[in-house]
C-alpha cells in the first residue's frame, strides 16, 4: 500500500460524522428549568419559539438529532479497532486478536459514530501504562453522551409535533384545542385555567397574541374571530 492510500485509510478511520448542533436560542429551550418544580414540557418550551425561522430550525433539528442516533458504520469501527490494536495492543496471538476485535466491535456497534469516535480517543488518553482501554471504559464516556442526546431528540420531536399540528383524534374539540397527546403527560402541561387567564388578559389589553391549549402561541389576524373565546367570555 502506498503512502497516499495509507493517508486516505487513516482519514476514514479518524474522521467522525458531524455532531449535531442547534442555535443557542433553540438549545436553551431543551434544558430543564431549574427555577420551576414542574418537569420540562413542550408547551413551556414553545413560548420562546416565535419566528417561522426558529420553528423551521426546531423541525429540522429534530430530524438531524434523530439521524445522529444511528449506530456507527461497522466497517469504520472495524478499521478503528484494528488501528487501535496495532498501535496499543500487546496481543501477539492472531486468533485471540481476532476474537478481541469481534467481541469489542459487538459491544460497541450500537453507539453513534461521532460519540464513539470521541469516547475511544478519550479512553485512550486516560488509559495508563499504554494499555488499550476496555469496553467498559469507552462506554463510561459514551453512554452519558448518548443519554443526553436521546433526551434532546425526544424534546425536539415533541416541539416539532406541536409546530406541525399533529394532534390526537378528538374530533369533538375545536381545532385549537386538539393538543398533542405525545408531547407530555397531561399533568405536565400548562393548566387550562392559566391559559384561559392569559388569553383574557391579552383581550383586555387589546393584544393580538393568544395561547393554544398545547401551550404554543399565535397572533390573531386583523378582523379574524377569536377561537379562544368561550361562551362565558362573549
Amino acid at each position: 500500500m502506498n503512502n497516499l492510500a495509507r493517508l486516505d485509510d487513516r482519514r476514514q478511520i479518524t474522521t467522525p460524522s458531524a455532531t449535531p448542533s442547534l442555535p443557542p436560542t433553540i438549545a436553551s429551550t431543551l434544558a430543564d428549568n431549574r427555577f420551576r418544580s414542574t418537569p420540562w414540557n413542550a408547551a413551556d418550551a414553545m413560548f420562546s419559539i416565535v419566528s417561522s425561522e426558529e420553528r423551521r430550525q426546531v423541525v429540522e433539528g429534530a430530524r438531524v438529532y434523530r439521524a445522529s442516533l444511528a449506530p456507527c458504520h461497522r466497517d469504520w469501527l472495524k478499521k478503528r479497532l484494528s488501528s487501535m490494536a496495532m498501535a496499543h495492543g500487546h496481543e501477539k496471538d492472531p486468533d485471540r486478536a481476532a476474537a478481541w476485535l469481534q467481541e469489542t466491535g459487538r459491544l460497541l456497534w450500537d453507539l453513534p459514530h461521532d460519540v464513539l469516535a470521541y469516547a475511544i480517543d478519550e479512553a485512550i488518553k486516560r488509559s495508563e501504562h499504554g494499555f488499550m482501554p476496555a469496553v467498559g471504559q469507552i462506554r463510561a464516556i459514551a453512554d452519558p453522551m448518548v443519554a443526553t442526546r436521546r433526551e434532546e431528540t425526544y424534546r425536539l420531536e415533541a416541539m416539532a409535533m406541536v409546530i406541525e399540528g399533529r394532534s390526537r383524534p378528538d374530533q369533538s374539540a375545536r381545532p385549537w384545542e386538539r393538543v398533542v397527546a405525545d408531547v407530555a403527560p397531561e399533568d405536565d402541561r400548562i393548566p387550562a385555567s392559566d391559559i384561559a387567564a392569559f388569553n383574557r388578559n391579552m383581550r383586555k389589553f387589546g393584544m393580538a397574541m393568544r395561547c393554544r391549549a398545547d401551550g404554543s402561541t399565535f397572533n390573531l389576524e386583523p378582523g379574524a374571530a377569536d377561537p379562544t373565546i368561550d361562551g362565558d367570555d362573549r
